[in-house]
C-alpha cells in the first residue's frame, strides 16, 4: 500500500512537471492503471524522416544526451543515432508510455471491419475516377507541349532559311559572325573550311 502511495505521488509531481513543460524527475513506471491510459492507435499521419536531412536544430541541452548528433525526441529527452533506432523508438513502449497510451490494442468488432472495408472501397473508387480524368488532361497537355515544340522548330527553320537567302538577318535574332571567322582562317591555313561541306 505505502509503494503505490508513493508510486501515485510520484507520477503526480511528474505529470506537474509535464505541465509546466519540463522534463519528468522520476523515471517510474506510470502509476494510473492501464485502463486509465489510451489504447494504442495507428498514426494519422507519416513519420518524417528526411525532412531534417541537411538542416541544424538547436536543443536545449537539458541532458547530455541532447548535445549529440541523431534523432531528438522532444517527449522523450532521448537522442537516437539513426533512423531506424529512432522508429524502434517511437513505437516502443517508453515513448508510448510518455504519451500515456498503453500497449495494449482495441478490439476491432466485426462492423468495425466490415465499415473499414467499405472505406476502402470508397476511396479506391474515388481515386479510379480521379486518375482516369488526369489521363485526359495529361494527353491534352501533352500534345499542347509538342504543338508549342513544333511551332518554335518551324519559326526556327524558317529564321535560318531567311538568312541562307541573304534576305537579311531577323532583327529579333542575333547572327554570329563565327562561319565567315572560321573560313578565312581555313583558307589561311590552306583547307577550304572547317567542318563538313554541306551548308
Amino acid at each position: 500500500a505505502r509503494d503505490r502511495e508513493q508510486q501515485s505521488r510520484l507520477a503526480d509531481e511528474d505529470e506537474e512537471r509535464r505541465r509546466k513543460g519540463l522534463r519528468p524527475k522520476h523515471r517510474t513506471l506510470d502509476a494510473r492503471p492501464a485502463e486509465a491510459r489510451e489504447l494504442l492507435q495507428s498514426r494519422k499521419q507519416a513519420v518524417d524522416l528526411e525532412g531534417m536531412v541537411g538542416k541544424v536544430q538547436i536543443v536545449q541541452a537539458s541532458t547530455a544526451a541532447s548535445g549529440q548528433p541523431g534523432f531528438y525526441c522532444k517527449v522523450c529527452d532521448v537522442t537516437v543515432k539513426d533512423s531506424l533506432s529512432y522508429l524502434d523508438h517511437i513505437n516502443g513502449k517508453n515513448h508510448q508510455r510518455m504519451l500515456n497510451r498503453s500497449m495494449k490494442v482495441a478490439s476491432e468488432t466485426v462492423s468495425d471491419v466490415l465499415a473499414k472495408l467499405q472505406s476502402l472501397r470508397e476511396l479506391k473508387r474515388r481515386q479510379q475516377t480521379k486518375e482516369e480524368y488526369n489521363f485526359q488532361e495529361q494527353v491534352s497537355r501533352q500534345q499542347q507541349a509538342e504543338q508549342l515544340k513544333r511551332d518554335k522548330r518551324r519559326e526556327a527553320r524558317k529564321r535560318q532559311r531567311r538568312a541562307k537567302k541573304g534576305t537579311g538577318p531577323d532583327p529579333s535574332q542575333d547572327v554570329d559572325n563565327d562561319d565567315d571567322d572560321d573560313d578565312e582562317m581555313g583558307l589561311a591555313m590552306g583547307f577550304a573550311s572547317f567542318g563538313s561541306t554541306k551548308k
